[in-house]
Protein backbone atom coordinates (compact mmCIF):
# COMPACT_ATOMS: atom_id res chain seq x y z
CA UNK A 1 0.00 0.00 0.00
CA UNK A 2 2.67 2.25 0.66
CA UNK A 3 4.50 1.82 -2.55
CA UNK A 4 1.28 2.94 -4.25
CA UNK A 5 1.07 5.33 -2.39
CA UNK A 6 4.41 6.80 -3.35
CA UNK A 7 3.97 6.03 -6.66
CA UNK A 8 0.50 8.28 -6.89
CA UNK A 9 2.73 11.02 -4.99
CA UNK A 10 5.53 11.00 -7.49
CA UNK A 11 3.25 10.77 -10.51
CA UNK A 12 1.40 13.68 -8.87
CA UNK A 13 4.81 15.49 -8.62
CA UNK A 14 5.62 15.22 -11.77
CA UNK A 15 2.47 16.50 -13.23
CA UNK A 16 3.12 19.59 -11.12
CA UNK A 17 6.49 20.10 -11.91
CA UNK A 18 5.58 20.04 -15.86
CA UNK A 19 3.09 22.75 -15.46
CA UNK A 20 1.49 24.72 -17.31
CA UNK A 21 3.75 27.01 -19.83
CA UNK A 22 3.14 30.71 -19.69
CA UNK A 23 3.71 32.79 -22.64
CA UNK A 24 3.72 36.51 -23.14
CA UNK A 25 3.02 39.23 -25.61
CA UNK A 26 4.22 42.86 -25.19
CA UNK A 27 2.64 46.11 -27.19
CA UNK A 28 -0.27 48.40 -27.02
CA UNK A 29 -3.70 47.87 -26.31
CA UNK A 30 -5.98 48.50 -29.65
CA UNK A 31 -9.37 47.69 -27.48
CA UNK A 32 -10.94 47.67 -24.00
CA UNK A 33 -14.34 46.42 -23.36
CA UNK A 34 -14.78 47.27 -19.57
CA UNK A 35 -18.01 45.49 -19.05
CA UNK A 36 -16.80 41.93 -20.83
CA UNK A 37 -13.30 42.58 -18.94
CA UNK A 38 -11.68 42.06 -22.03
CA UNK A 39 -9.01 43.46 -23.76
CA UNK A 40 -7.21 42.84 -27.14
CA UNK A 41 -3.11 43.62 -27.65
CA UNK A 42 -1.81 42.26 -30.79
CA UNK A 43 -4.53 40.83 -32.45
CA UNK A 44 -5.64 38.71 -29.39
CA UNK A 45 -8.12 39.19 -27.01
CA UNK A 46 -7.95 38.16 -23.50
CA UNK A 47 -10.02 38.70 -20.27
CA UNK A 48 -8.53 40.63 -17.05
CA UNK A 49 -10.23 39.73 -14.06
CA UNK A 50 -9.58 41.32 -10.17
CA UNK A 51 -9.76 37.79 -9.18
CA UNK A 52 -6.93 35.82 -10.95
CA UNK A 53 -5.10 38.37 -12.78
CA UNK A 54 -1.86 40.14 -11.24
CA UNK A 55 -1.06 43.20 -12.16
CA UNK A 56 -2.30 46.47 -13.31
CA UNK A 57 -6.00 46.79 -13.04
CA UNK A 58 -8.08 46.97 -16.20
CA UNK A 59 -9.36 49.84 -15.50
CA UNK A 60 -6.01 51.46 -14.72
CA UNK A 61 -5.76 51.37 -18.55
CA UNK A 62 -6.83 52.72 -21.85
CA UNK A 63 -6.74 51.79 -25.36
CA UNK A 64 -3.07 52.64 -26.68
CA UNK A 65 -1.75 52.01 -23.12
CA UNK A 66 1.25 49.89 -23.77
CA UNK A 67 1.39 46.31 -22.01
CA UNK A 68 3.07 43.35 -20.99
CA UNK A 69 0.19 39.83 -21.28
CA UNK A 70 1.22 37.18 -19.58
CA UNK A 71 -0.87 33.52 -20.31
CA UNK A 72 -1.28 30.77 -20.28
CA UNK A 73 0.53 28.58 -23.82
CA UNK A 74 -2.14 26.02 -23.57
CA UNK A 75 -5.01 28.27 -23.63
CA UNK A 76 -3.66 30.19 -26.39
CA UNK A 77 -3.10 26.64 -27.95
CA UNK A 78 -6.73 26.03 -27.16
CA UNK A 79 -7.85 28.66 -29.89
CA UNK A 80 -10.49 29.59 -26.98
CA UNK A 81 -11.15 33.17 -26.77
CA UNK A 82 -11.00 35.46 -24.56
CA UNK A 83 -7.73 34.10 -23.08
CA UNK A 84 -7.03 34.28 -19.68
CA UNK A 85 -4.79 37.04 -18.67
CA UNK A 86 -2.40 35.46 -15.86
CA UNK A 87 -0.51 38.62 -15.52
CA UNK A 88 -1.29 42.61 -16.96
CA UNK A 89 1.58 45.00 -16.38
CA UNK A 90 1.28 48.68 -17.80
CA UNK A 91 4.76 49.38 -19.63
Amino acid sequence: MQKLFGLAAAGALALLAHGASAEEVSGAISSIDLTANTFMVDGRTFAASADNTVGTALSDLQEGDTVRVEFSEEDAASGKSPINAMVLEKE
